[in-house]
């Protein structure tokens, strides 16, 4: 990116709303709020998959 169209984007990220400042930091961190939803979802649903008709937790792709 030239120097240039570095001062424009800061220039800009300045009217931006707290939350997009917000998400956009988090992405320049490399924590986009979509990851943390996902990691946080798996690490919830991860110990309790299991196939509802023999309880098994070896679980395959599409059901098998």
């Amino acid at each position: 990116m030239r120097p240039a169209e570095w001062i424009t984007l800061i220039a800009q990220f300045a009217r931006l709303s707290q939350r997009q400042r917000q998400t956009g930091i988090a992405l320049l961190h490399g924590n986009s709020p979509h990851d943390a939803t996902i990691a946080l979802l798996e690490s919830v649903a991860q110990p309790r998959l299991a196939c509802p008709t023999c309880h098994s937790d070896h679980l395959r792709a599409k059901g098998r």
